[in-house]
């Protein structure tokens, strides 16, 4: 049992009042200030998501998801995942909105409750009491591995695999698939597209993409050319539950960016910065240097540095192709000023009649004429600005 200690003081209105010391927890009055580890240990988010979120039909066992439960954010594809950090604490994700947190901050995301109320109120959905002792914490899973520095070689196994699979005839409708998006086979060959024909039908090792279902993989390349990333893109997404999957941080770092590999450039002026690597590909394919904006989350400083010095690098203009909806316009809304301040003037092009890059490019095949050239004098083959002071007004292209 724990020792309590019953003591009164005199607050500032001069009124008595209990305080209860107990096992280093305090109430004053009636409040528990319980430590924030031991709720979590003994709170089950996988039941909480059930409770406070709505479970994706059909989701079982390993992999189960949830949609968002941001009151805000309308997730039709039940985007929400779990997973323990390095701690073992239970976490949340919403990979569409990219909303994130532990237990407290699902209660205060639902319910309303400030952090101090969520706290209390999962100590006692868990029975924590002051006046009685802790119930057992729930038996923690090993601590996940470490997270990659640089890319496990198993990745580069599962890129060859696939790409040998997408070769043999059972990778015919795969690559017709990728033929109907445009992407031809010189692209296919250069890149190591393949395809991942699911878990049931081809043995991989832990962390590599699991789905069921069948999947186009596209491996991703860094600047120079050497593979550090593979992404594998569902062609059913309602039926594997989820659009893309990716290597589990302990194979690879995500590299949040992708330059494809392209043979024939046409356009060393303009490097098309797209919306994932297969407008990326259609991009490369069609001359252009292009770099292709990994995953849901917004750019940040990092991502936009990283840009400008690659455009630096090459002696190229930035040109944004973001897809004509919400989530194309926050890309942009994100990217244009952080781009600015590395003193980067960078263009924006949105595909007409609703379309994305890979949708315009084939039903338009002159569609690089529409790319802007760079708004800079160009001087023995390098690209200067005329007025480094003062910066000209955005260059926006609405087709």
């Amino acid at each position: 049992m724990p020792t309590l200690e019953l003591r009164t003081v005199r607050d500032s209105r001069k009124f008595l009042q209990p305080i209860i010391r107990c096992e280093g927890l305090m109430t004053a009055p009636g409040r528990a200030r319980w430590p924030i580890d031991q709720v979590l240990e003994r709170t089950d988010l996988s039941a909480l998501l059930d409770e406070l979120a709505e479970p994706a039909a059909g989701s079982m066992g390993r992999g189960r998801k949830w949609h968002c439960p941001m009151p805000y954010h309308e997730d039709h594809r039940a985007s929400v995942t779990m997973f323990r950090d390095r701690t073992g604490h239970e976490r949340w994700r919403c990979w569409s909105g990219d909303h994130r947190g532990d237990a407290i901050d699902l209660v205060v995301a639902t319910t309303g409750r400030d952090r101090a109320e969520a706290i209390d109120w999962l100590a006692n959905r868990a029975g924590m009491h002051p006046d009685r002792p802790l119930p057992p914490a729930r038996p923690r899973q090993s601590r996940a591995p470490a997270a990659a520095k640089v890319m496990d070689p198993l990745v580069a196994r599962y890129v060859q695999a696939c790409h040998r699979v997408l070769g043999a005839s059972a990778g015919r409708p795969l690559r017709e698939w990728l033929h109907a998006r445009g992407i031809t086979d010189a692209t296919i060959t250069a890149n190591l597209i393949g395809v991942d024909p699911g878990r049931t039908m081809m043995r991989r090792a832990r962390g590599l993409p699991y789905g069921a279902e069948v999947a186009a993989t596209f491996p991703v390349y860094g600047p120079g050319g050497a593979l550090t990333y593979v992404q594998a893109r569902y062609l059913d997404p309602d039926a594997a539950g989820r659009k893309y999957d990716n290597p589990a941080a302990a194979l690879a770092p995500h590299p949040r960016l992708g330059f494809p590999i392209t043979a024939n450039t046409t356009r060393p002026d303009v490097t098309l910065v797209c919306e994932g690597m297969p407008d990326a590909l259609i991009a490369a394919q069609a001359g252009f240097q292009a770099v292709g904006l990994l995953g849901a989350q917004t750019p940040d400083e990092s991502v936009a540095a990283r840009l400008a010095n690659h455009a630096g690098n090459m002696g190229t203009q930035l040109v944004l192709v973001c897809d004509p909806d919400a989530a194309g316009r926050r890309v942009a809304d994100a990217l244009i000023p952080l781009l600015d301040e590395c003193g980067h003037d960078a263009g924006v092009v949105t595909p007409p009649d609703g379309l994305d890059l890979n949708d315009w490019a084939s039903r338009c095949p002159t569609w690089p004429d529409h790319i802007p050239a760079p708004d800079r004098p160009e001087r023995d083959g390098a690209l200067v600005d005329d007025d480094p002071v003062e910066r000209r007004p955005l260059h926006e292209v609405e087709l």
